[in-house]
């Protein structure tokens, strides 16, 4: 039986290449097509291709995904829709990292599409939205009613304080700069950019920290995914430095030297946490609980990519594999086997933990 091909579109950016990474830690005889505008400017692992591909043309994007079994979509939530098309033409499953709310409920509207086709689509599969979704369905397993799914992510660094941003610098200022979505009262809700701010206690190492609601893809769907729940929201920290960086490029930027002289290029050192607190009810009793997912940097990829790039290579491989069968659009949530992933996120090195609380 020939290896599955997965195609990792964007797969020369900056997460493109920590998925493909991932994907052959995993299995080494998978065949991989890292399809981008340009060539990497280093050379590809074995089993791995270079494909040169133009989102724009959607023809030409249809002919490259082709005879994959998985396209994992890495770039940016603005393609999403149109690879989404693409992959819908060429016969091929499709995944990617989430869609910013909006993207992610336009996405879920090709349910039937897909159906047709005898193809599965699951949006928002890295790690928030992604794990997070799961996080939440760990933690409310059991309950007769799921009330509130309130997912909050942190970080720490032990480098010295940097201007760096370690994600898209565009999806990070749309998350800052949009209106983020809750779920309250039985109804989606828009507030104030970075509203809703709290000093939340993470687990070792991450520690006490200041997080703001900012617009995510899980407020999107878990609602729907469990009936009865009434309030549901999205809350991460982003520092002060990576705020101005962001926000105010220009004014953050720094003078150049005169004479300047190449510095090494600093090891990422750092951990990131998302959190799932989920209120509900057992045997009529409420209940709370909180659902974690711990990640530290590794080699030279920080946390918040380590955790990012391990599901997609997870679910595409399960994908390929037969493992999940359902077809048509779907959160993760609803469709990702949970104690398998689990189990895969464990041996990939990640720390998960279930607690109730008082």
């Amino acid at each position: 039986m020939a290896s599955p091909k997965i195609c990792v579109l964007g797969g020369c950016g900056m997460m493109g290449r920590v998925i493909v990474h991932c994907l052959l830690r995993q299995d080494q005889a998978i065949r991989i097509t890292v399809a981008d505008r340009r060539a990497p400017s280093v050379a590809l692992p074995p089993r791995a291709r270079f494909a040169e591909v133009d989102l724009l043309n959607h023809r030409a994007l249809v002919r490259r995904l082709r005879g994959h079994a998985v396209v994992i979509n890495s770039t940016s939530h603005h393609f999403n829709l149109p690879v989404m098309r693409a992959a819908l033409e060429a016969g091929v499953h499709y995944l990617d990292l989430g869609g910013l709310f909006h993207f992610t409920r336009r996405q879920l509207k090709w349910d039937s599409a897909f159906r047709k086709k005898g193809l599965l689509a699951i949006l928002g599969m890295g790690c928030a939205p992604g794990v997070a979704n799961l996080l939440a369905k760990w933690a409310a397993d059991g309950m007769e009613r799921v009330e509130e799914i309130h997912i909050k992510v942190g970080d720490r660094s032990w480098n010295p304080p940097s201007s760096d941003v370690p994600y898209a610098v565009g999806t990070i200022r749309e998350e800052l700069t949009w209106k983020p979505a809750i779920y309250h009262g039985g109804r989606f809700r828009f507030m104030a950019p970075r509203s809703g701010l709290e000093w939340f206690r993470f687990p070792k190492p991450v520690g006490r920290q200041r997080i703001f609601r900012t617009i995510h893809s899980e407020v999107a769907t878990l609602p729907k995914s469990f009936p009865g729940v009434r309030e549901s929201s999205f809350k991460i920290g982003f520092s002060d430095e990576m705020i101005r960086a962001v926000l105010h490029p220009r004014r953050n930027r720094k003078p150049e030297a005169r004479n300047p002289k190449p510095s090494p290029p600093s090891q990422p050192h750092d951990s990131e946490i998302t959190m799932a607190m989920v209120h509900g009810m057992v045997n009529g009793k409420r209940v709370h609980r909180l659902a974690g997912y711990t990640a530290f940097s590794h080699e030279d990829h920080c946390a918040g990519d380590w955790n990012t790039a391990w599901p997609p290579a997870i679910v595409a491989k399960l994908i390929a594999d037969g493992e999940i069968s359902e077809r048509g659009v779907f959160p993760p949530e609803k469709v990702v086997p949970l104690k398998l992933m689990l189990e895969r996120l464990r041996k990939a090195g990640f720390r998960l933990s279930l607690r109730n609380l008082k």
